[in-house]
């Protein structure tokens, strides 16, 4: 069946298809043109007035005459007008932008779910939890910012403990859903400022709650929740060093894809290399593939069936960890994990993931020996780096670049670097640029002879 809605355009991509016009004219001109007093117009009125008695609304969803009024009377806790004014830029952004991943025009995942807007009114530990983000992001932006936490920032975060530690006494608190995403944001808050050790008694609270409310099975039911965990977690375990709370059992390392059909300029995998990690590489190719194919059909994955891909592929890699022999699976491996962190970010802030960059860094100088005899996989292994865990001004990377004679047009680049395995509307961008860096870097030093 049709939609009645077949002018809005939901992709800017997308042209009007022919004949569309009138439609459009039609719609935009609906209530225009009407003489008072006309049995259309008395009939119209009549059916207005059905229509809104029998809809029932929400009394906390409507819009109210004053937004001024409806936001200073019904917060949880009292908001200052500068308060009210970030609130409402938070939740703005946060409709049109999915805030802890750039994965939204990939994956379809709510962007806000409802209870947010109410517990807004009803639980002061999230709205002062939320106030204490959206200063935080405003801080962000500004160009003198420090790096530390703004006064207010610190007001409404201790506000949101103090709170949240008398909610916590509570026998059924891990069952309060207004609990759960205030250590989720807590623990984001954390990774801003990159305090992991802050970070790491948030994780040891989530997975307690998560444990109490049934594990797995539970983030099974919450792809939304299960993805900002994971998410949160690798940048927490990839920036420590520490193993992740919420790692999966490995039931299985038969690929996840069985009757998986390779483009023919797929990059392949040697031979040699482990049969657990091919399978986890070729599981990750068609992901890829397929992410890139629904965005290119205005498509977007079922979230639980991409959270359920992303959450295994992340949980093998981690298991994988001191079981391969070869210094080029174990670079392999440790790309795999970086190319994840590019599914994920904070506002405002590049993640310091300094644990695994020296790692990265390592593990290329191991294997820099059989990297450079495959020439499209080092391509991969450089740019990946540099656009996620590292910057393209790193003398290792500078070096790997050289070497490699990686110095080629960002056409021939891309396309080498889409024959392993690329999302383009997350790593085009970022990979051009980081391309572009690399090059000009190498120019510089050929022509200082450096």
């Amino acid at each position: 069946m049709t939609t009645q809605f077949e002018f809005i355009i939901a992709d800017p991509s997308v042209n009007l298809k022919p004949g569309k016009s009138s439609l459009i004219r039609s719609r935009c001109m609906q209530g225009k043109n009407k003489r008072e007093g006309s049995r259309r117009s008395v009939q119209s009125r009549k059916k207005e007035r059905a229509a809104r008695h029998e809809t029932n609304v929400d009394p906390l969803v409507t819009i109210p005459p004053s937004l001024h009024n409806f936001v200073a009377d019904r917060f949880a806790s009292h908001v200052d007008a500068e308060g009210q004014e970030l609130l409402l830029k938070a939740f703005a952004y946060n409709l049109t932008n999915q805030s802890m991943s750039p994965l939204d025009r990939c994956v379809d995942f709510d962007r806000v779910e409802a209870d947010f807007f109410t517990w807004l009114y009803t639980d002061s530990a999230f709205l002062h939890c939320i106030l204490s983000i959206s200063y935080a992001v405003n801080d962000i932006v500004v160009p003198t910012w420090n790096g530390q936490p703004g006064k207010k920032v610190v007001s409404h975060l201790r506000d949101t403990l103090s709170i949240l530690a008398k909610k916590m006494d509570a026998s059924n608190a891990h069952e309060d859903e207004a609990v759960l995403y205030v250590v989720i944001n807590l623990a984001l808050l954390a990774a801003v400022y990159g305090d992991w050790a802050a970070a790491s008694a948030h994780f040891a609270g989530l997975h307690k709650i998560v444990q109490l409310r049934g594990g797995i099975d539970f983030l099974r039911t919450r792809p939304i929740i299960h993805f900002k965990l994971d998410r949160l977690d690798l940048a927490w375990s990839l920036s420590s060093g520490k193993a992740p709370l919420f790692l999966h059992p490995v039931i299985s390392w038969d690929p996840l894809r069985k009757s998986l059909h390779i483009k023919p300029d797929l990059y392949k995998p040697p031979a040699n290399w482990d049969v657990r990690l091919t399978s986890v590489f070729c599981d990750f190719q068609y992901l890829t593939t397929t992410i890139n194919e629904n965005v290119h059909m205005h498509a977007r994955y079922n979230a639980t069936c991409f959270q359920s891909i992303l959450s295994t592929l992340q949980s093998r890699l981690i298991h994988l960890a001191g079981t391969l022999t070869h210094p080029i699976e174990e670079l392999i491996r440790l790309s795999l994990l970086v190319f994840l962190t590019t599914t994920f970010k904070v506002p405002g802030r590049k993640i310091p993931y300094t644990w695994i960059a020296k790692k990265l860094a390592a593990a290329y100088a191991s294997a820099e020996d059989l990297i450079n005899s495959q020439e499209t996989l080092q391509l991969w292994v450089i740019i990946m780096a540099a656009i996620s865990v590292s910057s393209s001004d790193e003398p290792w990377l500078v070096c790997a670049w050289r070497v490699g004679h990686c110095a080629t047009s960002w056409n021939e680049t891309r396309k080498k670097l889409s024959s392993v395995m690329w999302i383009d509307c997350i790593h085009d961008q970022r990979g051009e640029i980081a391309h572009n860096m690399l090059t000009q870097t190498l120019i510089e030093i050929e022509r200082t002879g450096e």
